[in-house]
C-alpha cells in the first residue's frame, strides 16, 4: 500500500490537473451561476481534501517538534482557500467570481508546494512508515473500495 503522504501527494497532482482544466474554461463561463457551480466543485474536492490532512496533522502534531508553526500555518491556508471559495457565492459578476476562483486555484496550488516541500517531510521523518501506510490503507479503503471489501 501507500503511504498517507504519498496518496495526498497523488491528490495534489489530481487536483491541479482539475485546476488547469477549470481555468481553461473560465473564460468561456459567462454567467455568474456558470463560475458559482465550478467554484462549488473545486470547493467540495478541496475541503475532503483538507479534512484528511487536517486529521493527519492533528494526528501527528504532538510526534512532530511543537515550535515550527507548521500546524498553524496549514490549517491558515486551508482556511484561506476556503474563503475565497465561499466569497465567489457572493459575487457581483462574473469578473470578480472569476478572479476569486482563479486566486483560490492559485492558493492551493502555493499551499500543496508547501506541503510537499515542507510538512510531509517533516512528517515522513518523524512518524514511522508502518503507521504511515496504514493511514493510507485506511485513507484508500474509505474512498476507493467497495462497502464489502475486508482487509
Amino acid at each position: 500500500m501507500i503511504s498517507i503522504t504519498r496518496a495526498l501527494i497523488a491528490e495534489h497532482q489530481m487536483l491541479v490537473v482539475l485546476f488547469e482544466e477549470v481555468e481553461r474554461l473560465l473564460p468561456g463561463l459567462v454567467r455568474l451561476e456558470e463560475v458559482r457551480r465550478a467554484a462549488r466543485m473545486v470547493e467540495g474536492l478541496l475541503l475532503n481534501h483538507a479534512e484528511v490532512e487536517e486529521d493527519l496533522l492533528m494526528l501527528v502534531r504532538g510526534q512532530v517538534s511543537a515550535e515550527r508553526p507548521w500546524y498553524d500555518r496549514c490549517h491558515n491556508e486551508h482556511q484561506e482557500i476556503d474563503s475565497r471559495l465561499i466569497q465567489v457565492r457572493s459575487a457581483r459578476n462574473v469578473a470578480c467570481a472569476r478572479s476569486l476562483l482563479r486566486g483560490a486555484l492559485a492558493a492551493s496550488r502555493k499551499h500543496f508546494k508547501v506541503e510537499e516541500l515542507k510538512v510531509f517531510p517533516l512528517i515522513e521523518r518523524e512518524v514511522k512508515p508502518e503507521i504511515l501506510i496504514k493511514l493510507g490503507t485506511v485513507w484508500f479503503l474509505q474512498r476507493y473500495a467497495p462497502a464489502n471489501w475486508t482487509m
